[in-house]
């Protein structure tokens, strides 16, 4: 699986490897199949306070201001 975070170069993830993300203001700009010959499946478990939103949409204004976070893309 393709893994992108605000700040970090984007990695693969195998099979039976962990991965975390720290809470706060922080930007997932992708997660994605790298496998051309099969599906790949993952599992999400979100710990969030109460009464708060677990998930905010980023619209298009604020990835252009945060444009400068993002790493450098892979060739």
């Amino acid at each position: 699986m393709i893994f992108e975070l605000e700040g970090e170069p984007e990695r693969i993830i195998r099979a039976g490897e962990a991965f975390w993300e720290p809470g706060g203001d922080v930007i997932h700009y992708q997660s994605a199949n790298n496998l051309k010959d099969a599906r790949s499946r993952f599992v999400t478990v979100m710990i969030g306070v109460p009464g708060e939103p677990m998930l905010t949409l980023v619209d298009s204004d604020e990835l252009e201001r945060r444009r400068d976070r993002r790493a450098a893309r892979p060739d």
